[in-house]
Formats: C-alpha cells, structure tokens, sequence
C-alpha cells in the first residue's frame, strides 16, 4: 500500500468533512440548480448526493433539448421552496464540451444523459431528450426511492444531526447477535452455526424488507447480512484479499486498496476495480459514513 496515497485520501475525506461543516455552520442556501466543473464535481455531487438526491444532466448546446431539460428541472428544483416541505433533491449540470473529464469518469456515452445519484452512487438514468411529463414522472420517481434515506441539506434545520446515524460497523459486526428484540436474528444465527450461511443472508434480506422494523434493526441486519456473505464466499473458497480484509474487519484498507487500483491501473483492469469497489458498496447501507467517504476517495481517484 503507498502510504502517500493513504495520506492523500485522509486529507480528502477531512476536507469534505470540513467544507459540509461550514455549510452547515454557514447557513448560506445550497443552489437548487448550478453547473458543476472539476473543482465542485466532489463537494457538490459526490458529497452532496450523501445529503438529498441529485439529479444530473450531461448536455452540450451542440445537442438539441439540452436546453429546455434543464430549465425544466430548474424549474422543479426551485420550486421545491413553495412547497412547504424540506428539499429533497437538488439539479446538477455538466457541459460535456468544457468540461469532457467529467463526462469520461461518469462513463457517459451520449448526451443528453441524465444521472440520478444517492448516497454517492448511481441511482438511475436515461438517454435522450424527454418531455416535461417523463422528466416530472422522473423525479418523482427519484423522490420516493430516497424519502426518508438521507439526512437533507445543511441549511435545512436539524440537517445532518443524525448523518450517518445509520450506517454500520461492517464486516467485523457479529452476524446474528441480535439485540433478542426480533427473533428473527435468533434463527439466523442457528442457520450460521449450521454453516447454512444461503439461508442466513434470506433471513437477513427479509429483515431489511421490513417496512414495519426499526432503522436500527435494519441497520443491525444489514451488518450482519455482509458477514454472512463474505463467510459464504470464504467457505466455498470463492473470496479474495477483499473479502479477506472486509472479513478481518479492516474495510478502510479493502476500500483504498481497490481505490488505489483505480488510481495507478489502466483498460480493463482500472474498470474491473472501479466494479469490484461498487460491487461493495451495494452490500453496505447508502448512509454509512465509511462507504459516503471511500465513494468521494474513488470519485477524486477516477480523475
């Protein structure tokens, strides 16, 4: 492991931990609707898709119905203030002409592209010029899958007071040591003693489609769901150094190790590591603290 290169990403994660303490110190309104250019695109994409969603259009004025997609989103975005409710999601624009960098770390192919981002990850997208209906149905569409998932803005009163209150330990969480609230964890403990780790990782997944269980239950779940997994794959001899580290509790270093990949690999292999870091990801909640910074590490690492 270069050791720079882990100093390098602790600075990273200090500065944006700073920059969104000023925000929120500074109570000065984040844009419903701005440009983003190399310098903002990992505070003001990135991290800020950790706070609300963020809708992201790839455009060029080259390319026609850019233009009228984005005042159409600024036009919902903004009017999100009359609403009376807590902002939920902000617009984000990129000019694939001056700023093609940008584009290229996105993997974009087409304009216009439009981006939905959550917790610091690709939440769906499309290609091409849609109406205002499809683009409005496509928001609300946003707007639901992350209703109630993220902390809101920094302005927004008692915003981020409870970032990351989600997120788990990771892999080192005892998988099926439940709390005895939910006997659930009981027997997905005996199906781990039995070895059945299939059968554990299903009763975990029923756990976390519980829209009637605790955040905290749920949070509990998924920690031990990744526990399970990763036994399931070291038992059939499926894992790798990954696994291994994630296993041994040490998922800073799986995470820079894979974004240090990223950063000193080319072709294919650069592409399997950016993969195999996503791939990760998934398996851990959207707020975690720990995976919203190794998702601006690999952000800042794909430039």
């Amino acid at each position: 492991m270069d050791l720079g290169a882990v100093k390098e990403a602790a600075d990273q994660r200090q500065r944006a931990a700073e920059r969104t303490r000023e925000e929120a110190e500074s109570g000065v309104r984040v844009a419903r609707s701005a440009a983003i250019t190399p310098d903002t695109f990992e505070q003001d994409l990135v991290v800020r898709s950790t706070q609300v969603a963020v809708i992201l259009l790839l455009g060029s004025q080259r390319a026609e119905g850019c233009a009228d997609m984005a005042a159409e989103f600024t036009r919902l975005a903004e009017a999100q203030d009359s609403s009376g409710e807590p902002v939920q999601w902000v617009f984000r624009e990129v000019d694939v002409d001056s700023t093609p960098e940008i584009a290229q770390a996105l993997q974009v192919q087409a304009v216009p592209t439009v981006l939905a981002l959550a917790g610091g990850r690709p939440l769906t997208n499309f290609e091409g010029v849609q109406p205002p209906e499809q683009i409005a149905q496509f928001v609300a569409a946003v707007v639901r899958a992350v209703d109630g998932r993220l902390p809101g803005l920094p302005e927004e009163e008692g915003a981020g007071e409870d970032a990351g209150a989600a997120g788990v330990d990771g892999a080192d969480s005892d998988a099926g040591d439940g709390d005895g609230a939910d006997p659930r964890f009981d027997e997905a403990a005996s199906l781990l003693d039995e070895e059945d780790f299939t059968g554990a990782t299903a009763v975990y997944d029923r756990i976390i489609a519980d829209t009637a269980a605790e955040p905290e239950t749920v949070s509990e779940a998924r920690a031990a769901r990744v526990t399970a997994v990763l036994l399931e794959r070291s038992a059939s001899g499926a894992s790798d150094d990954i696994d291994d580290l994630l296993l041994a509790g040490a998922r800073e270093e799986a995470f820079d190790t894979l974004i240090e990949r990223i950063r000193t690999s080319e072709g294919k292999d650069r592409d399997a590591a950016r993969s195999r870091l996503l791939e990760i990801f998934s398996m851990y909640d959207t707020a975690d603290p720990a995976v919203i910074a190794a998702r601006t590490r690999m952000a800042s690492a794909l430039f």
